[in-house]
């Protein structure tokens, strides 16, 4: 059964700046821009995803443009499942309350600590071996 996934900002980002085509990361950006994954979006995590990478630090490093930033959030959006929680300040947590069975997908281990009793927390290393699984099956 495939479960819906709420990506954190960290790996978005990780993914975007990881040269390695076969980091965790980068292939969870790459399933979440290619539709192969179930994910949820929020407004405000789409926000946060979109202030972060267009961060100047971060920018210089991932080297693309903000229409560029733009256009790939966009591709995103499109291939997500787009949620309304409270969208309080703590919107990476409140996402996961309103899609069942949902995972987050964190290199926060404070997060996925703070999670942990209600939901699951997974590394992109232990997501990516999930989706690796379900392909087998």
């Amino acid at each position: 059964m495939t479960r819906f996934a709420v990506i954190d900002t960290n790996v978005v980002v990780s993914g975007l700046l990881s040269g390695a085509a076969d980091s965790p990361t980068r292939l969870v950006v790459d399933a979440m821009l290619a539709g192969t994954i179930s994910f949820a979006l929020s407004q405000t995590l789409l926000a946060e995803y979109r202030a972060v990478l267009l961060r100047p630090a971060i920018s210089e490093r991932h080297g693309l443009s903000e229409s560029e930033v733009d256009l790939l959030l966009e591709e995103m959006v499109l291939n997500s499942s787009l949620r309304h929680p409270d969208d309080g300040d703590e919107h990476v947590i409140d996402l996961p309350r309103v899609v069942p069975k949902a995972v987050l997908v964190t290199g926060d281990r404070r997060l996925a600590e703070a999670v942990g009793s209600w939901t699951v927390a997974l590394t992109p290393a232990e997501f990516v071996v999930t989706l690796v699984g379900e392909g087998d099956g």
